[in-house]
């Protein structure tokens, strides 16, 4: 059975769903204010899926393992799936995947997949770990969607909001085919600035997906300055920035991995910065959310 499960302190309150580990509430208890999207269903009806093991699209909807076929959902299955909650303290839960039959059907590995929420102050860490169970080297991609309201509460309208960097740059986003696959194609986003305005027609052709960014800490703000939402992501070689227009939302979304190629082969272990574990192998990658008055 599905749960919510609360952590809190003098600054923030967080809400955590077992249902897929998923965080779906982000309130700020200085000035009262909720950072999580709304999960609207016109729109999008999720706040902050965990992608594993796939991030993206799958070319045919599927893995090929050894030769055979698995069906394979963008993003993965793990959305979908309820997380057991293993470790509980005053500042942190861990809530814990393992295989099972369903996984089995679309990934065929033993693991365990282990999510860490930690609140410290104005700060909260989400840290992956994944362990390989089984024994035959495991492959996966990770990585995190967060999807942060916009604007912050009664304060302006979308575009009077921006994504900063915390460097100018000189970057190209990756552009997808409108089923999700990469098409080998580029176009600059940003030449020498550390700016990106939002506006609701940005993400007309899906996400702006930019492979091997340097740049490792965002923040969302208002253009004219005031509380900024920062996302640091050390730990993560890709970004993608994502919202569907029209949406007071936009996602922040650190990845290690990307979606296939439109002529991507079949197998498993030719995916983007696929990570691979020999048996007992072990994983971990962390990002930080942090509110800033």
């Amino acid at each position: 059975m599905t749960k919510n499960l609360t952590l809190e302190n003098s600054y923030l309150k967080v809400v955590i769903s077992t249902l897929g580990a998923e965080l779906i509430s982000l309130f700020d208890k200085r000035d009262e204010v909720e950072h999580m999207w709304e999960a609207d269903p016109q729109f999008w009806p999720r706040r902050a899926p965990i992608l594993f093991p796939c991030v993206g699209e799958s070319r045919d909807g599927k893995i090929t393992v050894d030769g055979v076929d698995y069906s394979m959902v963008r993003h993965g299955f793990t959305r979908m799936q309820e997380f057991a909650l293993v470790e509980q303290h005053e500042d942190s839960f861990v809530l814990e995947l393992k295989d099972n039959e369903e996984t089995l059907k679309h990934y065929p590995y033993s693991f365990r997949l282990r999510v860490v929420y930690s609140l410290k102050d104005s700060i909260l860490e989400q840290t992956f770990e994944v362990k390989n169970a089984d024994s035959v080297p495991l492959g996966f991609q990770i990585g995190g969607h967060p999807a942060f309201a916009v604007p912050f509460g009664n304060n302006g309208v979308y575009s009077d909001y921006c994504v900063k960097f915390d460097q100018d740059l000189s970057i190209n986003r990756h552009l997808l085919s409108t089923n999700g696959l990469y098409t080998g194609e580029t176009r600059s986003v940003l030449d020498g600035s550390d700016q990106l305005d939002l506006f609701y027609d940005l993400f007309n052709e899906d996400a702006l997906v930019f492979k091997n960014i340097p740049s490792k800490r965002v923040w969302i703000t208002r253009k004219d300055g005031g509380k900024r939402l920062e996302v640091r992501y050390d730990d993560f070689l890709h970004l993608g920035i994502w919202s569907i227009p029209g949406a007071n939302y936009v996602c922040i979304e650190p990845w290690i991995g990307c979606a296939d190629m439109a002529n991507q082969e079949s197998d498993f272990f030719s995916k983007d910065s696929l990570i691979t574990l020999q048996p007992n192998g072990e994983f971990s990658a962390s990002f930080a959310i942090e509110l800033i008055q």
